[in-house]
């Protein structure tokens, strides 16, 4: 193949990493979805932020590839609705991303911090309304730079496709930080609660075996046959590891996506 057909070093190391990221996440839904008769708010959460994660890798990515394939041939013209169609789904995705990690968190440390409030809430009502609500959030605000918010003086996309906050402007770039800043700051203090309350626990109960523990609600469903637990009540050691995972999530996003979002320098192509 000649150099002028192979696509930049760059974009074949994005496609590869992108490819892994949509198999690793396609892994983990169908891992969590595959023997989920009846989905619980925190799984519901999971896979939703695992598809999210899918369409941020794959719509960018395919997006630069197309573009960088496309420059290569000598009737190339640069196209000024792929790059506002490409900021809008861009930033669209990150948010949702963002917020999606911060539910997470959130719901987490409800579910730890206050079991009884939470078994008594309709707690899945509420992850589908939070899904619904980011979404909606997201692409409202993502769309506003390519209807005319954004820096008058020096369009991002005249002259290439600058698609960093920076080169955008400065309302939509203190908006959209103030956002993602916000949204990390506020994953990692749930996520601390809930490890804090998580541990201790397990110490409280290990120190004293008359600790307190979470009263148990005895319902009847359908065909009138008792059961001793709902939703929201687990085991010590499934609470341990599932805060350990949902931990461990929010410290991969935000270190791979949010402060690389907050402290990013300019870009393009």
């Amino acid at each position: 193949m000649s150099d002028e057909r192979r696509l930049p070093g760059s974009a074949v190391g994005w496609l590869a990493c992108g490819g892994l990221s949509l198999l690793a996440n396609a892994w983990g839904i169908l891992s969590v979805g595959a023997k989920q008769k009846k989905w619980k708010p925190l799984e519901f959460l999971l896979c939703t932020l695992a598809a999210t994660h899918m369409l941020n890798v794959a719509v960018p990515i395919a997006t630069y590839a197309v573009v960088q394939l496309r420059r290569q041939r000598p009737d190339y013209e640069w196209n000024e609705g792929l790059c506002k169609v490409f900021v809008s789904t861009f930033y669209t995705l990150t948010l949702a991303t963002c917020f999606s990690v911060t539910s997470l968190s959130y719901h987490r440390m409800w579910m730890v911090r206050w079991p009884v409030n939470y078994r008594l809430s309709n707690a899945k009502k509420q992850a589908v309304h939070t899904v619904m609500g980011i979404w909606m959030v997201s692409f409202i605000l993502s769309a506003l730079p390519a209807v005319g918010w954004h820096d008058t003086s020096e369009r991002f996309y005249t002259h290439g496709c600058h698609f960093l906050v920076a080169e955008i402007g400065l309302g939509f770039g203190v908006c959209f930080l103030l956002l993602v800043g916000g949204s990390v700051a506020m994953g990692v203090v749930c996520t601390a609660i809930a490890l804090f309350q998580t541990l201790a626990v397990q110490v409280g109960r290990r120190a004293d075996r008359h600790a307190f523990t979470v009263p148990t609600i005895v319902v009847e469903d359908a065909q009138g046959k008792r059961r001793s637990s709902i939703d929201g009540s687990e085991p010590a050691r499934t609470s341990l590891q599932i805060t350990g995972l949902v931990a461990t999530i929010v410290v991969i996003y935000d270190c791979l996506m949010g402060f690389p979002v907050l402290v990013g320098e300019p870009g393009g192509w």
